[in-house]
């Protein structure tokens, strides 16, 4: 593409914009679009970014928050356009909200809940003499602050850089991904509705040619309608979903299409205008992700949140995980603003009114439920992958679990969804044997309540009752949990070569056994760390933990749709374990070579640990965990090796290891603290330690 002809873009100050490589080193740039020749020549067109900042105030210097800082370096931003001078203004009556004057959920210890029991004792009096309550005054007052308008300008760059990369409506539709998580099952149907609205409004702005006046004018509409308050509280489907539709298309619309287009899949359209068809599979998502990360910033800068934007916050957490790993601080800081957004809905306290009166189901109020479950299920996720304190825990929270009920029940008329109640039992579940994805939400959710005692118990301090006590009574309750799930959440032994099973089922049962066993695996190394004598039931269920994760990657042909899950699934859950197994070969703890588990040979261990390096093996260095699962690899095989080549017998297993010269301890405290991910539930050699703990 011949830049020649580009007007030149210049900084607020009036001088001509280095593109960011060139700015960053501090070097000459010749201004060409959109690559500079300097980045030509050193081969780094795709980080050839021109970024123009709005006007700053001067001396009012504030730190940009992570999220802008990120969305300062996209390579969506390169707008050919960009010096082009914008006039139109977003009206007074029009603009949004500041999102610094909507103060959002206040518990019961706020500065204002005083005032409101207060309030409530006037409101009759108020009524009676005509006078308007504090609430409606403050809504006035929030209706502007004094600036009067609102420039197009300031987010101008952002909104063409998403709408640039909207695909045309043909293959729109064609990209919607064929498999989504339960989590997200009741957006996906949104999705549809979404789609069609959006191409039946704007479809003819978005063809192989795209004008970018006409595109400003998409964005400038998308600005206005997002700035008027979306409704938590509406009750009716048409009406709810209405609000991301036809007239009232919003940029949380938009976000919801990109958190579910697949852009690495089927034809390069030609309307890509700023990511050239030199990128990869990866350079594909990684559209998709910072477009999604986009919108995600128009609807901050126009809203003060809602529950459409809660859920694509989650999912920028979730995609992050997949770019920077389930360890790295940018996961972390997506994963504290997605807490952040939650509590500041007031999602985590959806107390019933009035505990006597039978809960009656509502659109509103079930989706609530759902966001508040699955987002703090992910986090305890999160939380379990890393050992670090969670951010929100249940003590703070009151929100029931979701009904599990249907998703088309979900966004039936009121009357039908008030009837599902008959068909679920007392503890929630449905009674009609089928498996939901609330189903599954609600299960992930009851393990993971569980999994977040046990993280007190390894994390916290100054326990109210003695650690091995809470900890059998968790394995007790863990146990009867389990034994409560409805039997289509149980995984049977014939499962994985049952042709007639759907794959969705099998992932979800293989999830929620995978799930079990972790809690159980915590469990059993605390209770041994706190000086309980290990009777082999660590080793069962790190056997098993292993043998449930492998078959993502022996079955991968049936399980094709979860391949992106592989690096978070090994390391979450296989890699602990096989720590555990490689011990058990070094250190064997099994009198005479024998488990009450039949299962559970000094044989089997090394096949298990050699399937292990196979899957660890397979996955890419350069995938978002691929350094721990190549440290992981290189420890097991050294156990292998010197097992297999060192050793003739169990019985010369200690003379081998000692003529080995491994400085045993040296060792594992170094080697093992890779492989653990888990390291502040490491197994000490020393384990006497532990026990005066």
């Amino acid at each position: 593409m011949d830049g020649t002809n580009e007007p030149l873009l210049r900084r607020p100050n009036g001088r001509p914009q280095a593109c960011e490589p060139c700015r960053k080193r501090k070097v000459a740039c010749d201004h060409t679009q959109p690559i500079c020749r300097r980045c030509t020549k050193r081969k780094q067109g795709q980080e050839c970014v021109y970024v123009i900042s709005g006007p700053e105030h001067p001396r009012s210097r504030q730190p940009k928050s992570p999220r802008a800082y990120r969305t300062s370096l996209l390579p969506l931003t390169r707008l050919s356009e960009s010096a082009e001078t914008l006039t139109g203004q977003i009206p007074d009556g029009q603009r949004p909200n500041p999102a610094s004057t909507k103060p959002g959920y206040l518990g019961f210890t706020s500065f204002s809940r005083v005032y409101e029991e207060t309030q409530n004792r006037l409101s009759l009096l108020e009524t009676l003499q005509g006078t308007p309550s504090p609430s409606s005054v403050r809504s006035a007052n929030l209706q502007g602050d004094g600036n009067g308008r609102v420039a197009f300008n300031r987010v101008r760059e952002k909104c063409l850089a998403v709408l640039k990369n909207v695909p045309d409506a043909a293959q729109g539709k064609l990209l919607l991904q064929p498999y989504y998580s339960p989590m997200e099952s009741w957006a996906y149907g949104v999705t549809r509705q979404v789609l069609d609205s959006f191409y039946e409004e704007f479809g003819r702005y978005f063809g192989p040619r795209r004008d970018t006046a006409e595109l400003e004018k998409v964005a400038h509409q998308l600005c206005v309608n997002t700035a008027q308050q979306f409704s938590d509280e509406e009750n009716n489907p048409a009406r709810w979903i209405g609000q991301l539709c036809g007239e009232n298309l919003r940029w949380e619309s938009l976000g919801i299409l990109f958190s579910f287009w697949d852009l690495s899949t089927g034809p390069r359209f030609s309307s890509q205008a700023l990511v050239k068809d030199r990128l990869d599979r990866k350079g594909w998502d990684l559209v998709m992700r910072e477009c999604l990360l986009l919108c995600l910033d128009l609807c901050e800068e126009f809203s003060n949140g809602n529950s459409v934007m809660l859920h694509l916050t989650w999912r920028c957490a979730i995609n992050e995980s997949k770019f920077t790993g389930d360890a790295s601080l940018p996961t972390w800081r997506c994963s504290s603003q997605t807490i952040s957004l939650l509590t500041y809905l007031g999602f985590h306290d959806s107390r019933p009114t009035d505990p006597e009166i039978p809960y009656v189901p509502t659109l509103s109020s079930e989706i609530k439920r759902r966001l508040f479950t699955y987002v703090l299920s992910t986090h305890i996720a999160n939380v379990s992958f890393t050992g670090r304190p969670p951010l929100l825990c249940r003590r703070y929270t009151s929100t029931p679990l979701p009904l599990d009920i249907k998703d088309e029940d979900l966004f039936s008329d009121e009357a039908t969804l008030a009837k599902t109640v008959d068909y679920v039992d007392d503890k929630g579940w449905n009674t009609r044997g089928q498996l939901y994805p609330s189903t599954f939400i609600r299960a992930r959710a009851l393990i993971a309540s569980i999994g977040e005692e046990i993280f007190e118990v390894a994390l916290g301090h100054n326990h109210r009752t003695p650690p091995v006590e809470t900890l059998l009574n968790l394995k007790t309750r863990q146990v009867k949990t389990l034994s409560e799930f409805p039997p289509c959440l149980i995984y049977r032994p014939g499962d994985l070569a049952d042709p007639n099973l759907d794959v969705e089922v099998l992932y979800n049962r293989l999830m929620i056994k995978l799930g079990n066993l972790q809690n159980m695996f915590f469990i059993e190394r605390l209770l041994i760390r706190h000086g309980r004598e290990d009777t082999g039931d660590l080793l069962a269920v790190s056997f098993d933990m292993v043998s449930f994760t492998l078959p993502f990657w022996t079955h991968l042909d049936k399980l094709e749709g979860m391949r992106g899950h592989c690096e978070w699934l090994v390391m979450g859950y296989a890699a602990p374990a096989g720590g555990i197994l490689s011990m058990e070969l070094l250190r064997p703890t099994l009198p005479n070579g024998q488990h009450s588990d039949s299962r559970i040979s000094r044989s089997s261990i090394i096949q298990k640990l050699s399937l292990l390096v196979g899957f660890l093996d397979w996955v890419n260095p350069s995938a978002p965990n691929g350094d721990l699962c190549s440290k992981c690899k290189s420890v097991i095989q050294r156990v292998l090796d010197q097992t297999l080549n060192n050793t003739s017998s169990t019985n010369d297993l200690a003379g081998g290891m000692e003529s080995a010269d491994w400085d045993l301890p040296a060792q594992l405290d170094f080697n093992f603290d890779l492989l653990d991910t888990f390291d502040w539930l490491r197994l000490d050699v020393n384990l006497s330690q532990d026990s005066s703990g």
